[in-house]
């Protein structure tokens, strides 16, 4: 019990008294090292707290989700059929869902596509930066 406690200590700030444990590799917790408030998102009001003042991990992967909604929008239809994902479809809506099961699973596969794409664009760029920065095949002279 007592590594569990050396391993996660309370932070040292107010003689002892703050209840929130430290940050790991600190002594104190991030309100009393002075780090800012994650910026939220919207009108949400975040009280996490971190070390550059950047958003949150949560903030930021309900900024990618809020991206994504925007991007690929879900319309609707006043008679219950589905308006269908690529195109009109007519089919009949499932229950509490505009679209039909078939617009449905074409619209999940959309919605996973577009991290896949950004994912094989982002590796892309990492390898041609490694082999830009490869080590040269002679050292340098000084």
């Amino acid at each position: 019990m007592r590594r569990g406690v050396d391993r996660h200590p309370v932070c040292e700030a107010d003689d002892g008294r703050c209840p929130t444990l430290a940050v790991v590799g600190e002594t104190q917790c991030a309100e009393h090292l002075g780090w800012p408030l994650c910026p939220g998102l919207d009108e949400h009001t975040c009280t996490v707290r971190t070390r550059t003042g950047d958003q949150c991990a949560t903030c930021r992967n309900e900024a990618r989700y809020a991206r994504l909604d925007a991007a690929l929008p879900a319309a609707t239809t006043t008679d219950g059929t589905c308006p269908g994902h690529t195109g009109p479809c007519g089919r009949a809506a499932m229950p509490g869902d505009p679209y039909c099961a078939r617009c449905r699973i074409a619209s999940q596969r959309d919605r996973d596509r577009v991290p896949r794409e950004w994912e094989t664009v982002r590796d892309a760029a990492v390898a041609a930066a490694k082999a830009q920065e490869a080590p040269e095949a002679a050292p340098a002279p000084f």
